[in-house]
C-alpha cells in the first residue's frame, strides 16, 4: 500500500512579491528533499488587500508604488524594493516591481482553484506571479486572466472559475483567519509544522524533514 503523501499547504497572495520568492525557495528545498515524489503541494488563497478595487473600479490598475508611497517614505520604499529585487535575483527571478499594478486578487485566486482541478494549479500560480512581479500585467482583467490561463494549457471553459472555485477562495480565507495567519507566505507541512515568511530554503527543507519524520 503506497504511503500517504506529505502535504505542503501554502497560503499566499499573487500580489505579494515575497510569496513568489517563497515559492522559489520551497522549490529549491523540494529539490533537495529525498522524498520529493511523495510531497503534495497545495496553494491556498490569502488577500493582503481584500478591499482593493476590482477591475473597472476607481484606483484599479494604478501603479502599486502609489499604494506603497502612502505607507513608506521614498527612501524606505526604494531601499526595501532594491533589497527584495536583489534577493529575488539570487533565486533566479527578474523582478520589475516598478511595473506592479494595484489589483483585487480574488478572481486570480479563483482561477488558481479552477486550474488546480485540471492539475495545473502550480503552473497557474507561477504564471500569475510572473505577470504581476516581472511583467506588470493586469491580473484583475478578465481578458488577461483568460489569456494567461490559455498559456498554461487551460481552455476557455476550464479557465472560467465556477462559484465552487470562488467558494474555495472564501474557505481558504476563513481557514487562514481561524489558524491565525497574519502574513504570507505561510507554509503548513503535513498539518504538523508551520513556517511563516519567505524563509531560506534550508529552513524549509528542515520543515519538510521534520514533518516527514513525525509522520513516519
Amino acid at each position: 500500500m503506497p504511503a500517504a503523501p506529505l502535504t505542503v499547504e501554502i497560503w499566499s497572495d499573487i500580489a505579494c512579491p515575497w510569496c513568489y520568492l517563497g515559492k522559489r525557495r520551497l522549490e529549491e528545498a523540494l529539490g533537495r528533499f529525498g522524498r520529493r515524489d511523495e510531497v503534495a503541494v497545495s496553494w491556498r488563497s490569502f488577500q493582503l488587500q481584500p478591499d482593493a478595487p476590482h477591475f473597472g473600479e476607481p484606483g484599479a490598475g494604478a501603479p502599486t508604488r502609489e499604494y506603497l508611497a502612502a505607507r513608506f517614505s521614498p527612501a524606505q520604499l526604494e531601499q526595501s524594493q532594491a533589497r527584495l529585487t536583489a534577493l529575488a535575483a539570487e533565486a533566479g527571478l527578474d523582478y520589475h516591481l516598478d511595473r506592479g499594478r494595484i489589483a483585487n486578487t480574488f478572481e486570480a485566486h479563483a482561477l488558481c482553484h479552477a486550474a488546480a482541478r485540471q492539475s495545473l494549479g502550480d503552473a497557474m500560480v507561477e504564471r500569475l506571479f510572473a505577470a504581476q512581479h516581472v511583467e506588470g500585467l493586469r491580473i484583475d482583467d478578465p481578458a488577461e486572466l483568460t489569456r494567461l490561463a490559455a498559456e498554461v494549457g487551460l481552455d476557455r471553459a476550464a479557465a472560467t472559475p465556477t462559484e465552487a472555485d470562488r467558494q474555495a477562495v472564501r474557505d481558504d480565507l476563513a481557514e487562514a483567519a481561524r489558524i491565525g495567519i497574519g502574513g504570507v507566505p505561510f507554509f503548513l507541512f503535513d498539518r504538523r509544522l508551520a513556517v511563516s515568511g519567505a524563509q531560506p530554503s534550508e529552513l524549509l527543507l528542515e520543515g519538510l524533514e521534520q514533518a516527514a519524520t513525525a509522520s513516519a
